[in-house]
């Protein structure tokens, strides 16, 4: 048996740089969940707890953060610290991965970029110590991402990849918006050999199989299904019944004598849950009882009507800007992030393993709170001139008819339209103007604007492409 021989140092030095790019993420991500330790919960984070603890599952948001929580309880995690480190490691993974496919490469600059300016997003360093479905979707969509940036994929990869995916899926109820631009960017790297029709089959039969599994593992979880979806059209009515002064509820959904005036009395401009306590009469909520089939066609109809009305598209367009915007003002300052833990049921109290650093955390977070550096739409603007750049650039250094092929430009695509796929129904959709309801569009776009940096051109061979 020959003995190994030691390794050059060159080969040293680059695995020295490799493991100093994956721990860059780490440190930056890391250091900030530590200080916040054992992280946020808000009263929806603090009820999945609940859930967590209990075994049962109700169907106001997806049922999967929860049942990993439970997973992670049975496992010995502590409070919030199992899905608090998923998080994390989802967000460090793709970071580092990033970094290092660009090493891999040649292109010394980006990887720095992935690995420092990446994870040190301003907005992801205030929201990542919150335990949110949100984030969890942001970890998997930018796990995938980092997948899909390395060479073509392996079986493994593959698996990993379509994981990754269903747990976007399964996170929020409208994560297929943001997953389907990646399932289509890798059936066209992996299948490039294949006609555009069975592409667009197998990219479809994918989609379709991901919602399926999301909802055999709803029905497999869920104790008590609710109707969560009407919040926002309720939301909606009050919100149009208060600016044309007329009462369009229908009466399966209130109690007697309900009129405009409480109504008004309990609208908030920006959230919608005021609505269902602060009324005399009272209004059905979706979030403690499923609605009846006959409130559930008398909402869908009352609901249809409005799109036809100037207050609702005003109501809309104030809501939508207001979740894009800074979150400055006090009646939107608790809508950007929710420091803190909600006590709800009987969960443990949770307190900060480090208050002092905490507060110090928190007193810097607010400090830029009233400029634009946590507004999502600074990141999806900045998203959208890297990639006006990219473009520019890609004109004038290549042949316009040579074909496309999977580079740093590709993927720059792909990740914008998951950001633009997943912001525009919320328009329709959001109930309140929530920071994290688009963090990862804004996430996303930061990592394009990143990549059209520090971008070099990139070389003829793919990026997808087997070494």
């Amino acid at each position: 048996m020959s003995i190994p021989l030691p390794p050059e140092r060159t080969t040293i030095a680059s695995m020295a740089r490799c493991f100093a790019l994956a721990a860059i993420p780490l440190l930056i991500l890391g250091s900030i969940v530590l200080i916040s330790w054992p992280g946020y919960l808000s009263h929806d984070a603090a009820f999945q707890w609940h859930q967590a603890r209990t075994g049962v599952f109700a169907e106001v948001a997806p049922p999967l953060l929860p049942a990993l929580w439970r997973i992670f309880l049975w496992l010995g995690f502590p409070a919030s610290s199992g899905p608090l480190l998923l998080i994390l490691g989802l967000h460090v993974f793709a970071f580092a991965r990033l970094a290092l496919v660009a090493y891999s490469r040649g292109e010394t600059r980006l990887a720095l970029t992935h690995a420092v300016l990446g994870p040190a997003c301003p907005l992801l360093l205030l929201l990542i110590p919150h335990v949110w479905s949100d984030l969890l979707l942001s970890g998997a969509l930018l796990g995938a991402v980092a997948l899909l940036a390395g060479r073509r994929l392996s079986a493994i990869s593959q698996f990993a990849f379509l994981g990754l995916c269903l747990i976007a899926v399964s996170a929020r109820h409208n994560g297929i918006f943001a997953v389907l631009p990646l399932v289509v960017w890798w059936i066209s790297a992996d299948w490039r050999e294949h006609s555009r029709l069975r592409k667009s089959l197998v990219a479809i039969a994918v989609l379709a199989v991901l919602v399926l599994c999301k909802s055999l593992l709803t029905n497999a979880l869920v104790t008590q299904r609710l109707d969560t979806w009407a919040v926002a059209p309720m939301f909606d009515l009050q919100a149009v019944s208060v600016a044309t002064d007329r009462q369009l509820f229908p009466a399966s959904l209130t109690g007697p004598g309900m009129d405009v005036e409480q109504l008004r009395a309990a609208f908030t401009p920006y959230t919608s849950p005021t609505l269902f306590g602060g009324t005399r009469s009272g209004v059905a909520n979706p979030t403690i009882a499923a609605l009846s089939p006959v409130q559930r066609a008398d909402l869908l109809h009352a609901w249809r009507q409005l799109w036809f009305e100037p207050a609702w598209w005003a109501h809309r367009s104030r809501l939508f800007a207001a979740m894009l915007g800074p979150h400055a003002t006090p009646e939107l300052r608790d809508l950007a992030d929710m420091p803190g833990n909600k006590h709800f049921g009987d969960n443990p109290p949770l307190q900060p393993r480090f208050p002092t650093a905490n507060a110090n955390y928190r007193t810097a977070a607010d400090v830029f709170r009233v400029g634009p550096i946590y507004a999502p739409a600074l990141y999806l603007a900045l998203g959208v001139l890297g990639l006006w750049a990219m473009w520019k650039r890609r004109r004038r250094e290549r042949p316009v008819k040579e074909p496309l092929v999977a580079d740093w430009w590709t993927a720059a695509v792909a990740i914008s339209a998951s950001a633009w796929c997943y912001t525009l129904p919320y328009f329709v959709i959001a109930p309140s103007a929530d920071t994290r309801y688009v963090f990862w569009p804004a996430l996303a776009s930061w990592l394009v604007f990143l990549i059209s940096l520090a971008n070099t051109p990139a070389p003829r061979t793919s990026i997808l492409s087997s070494s």
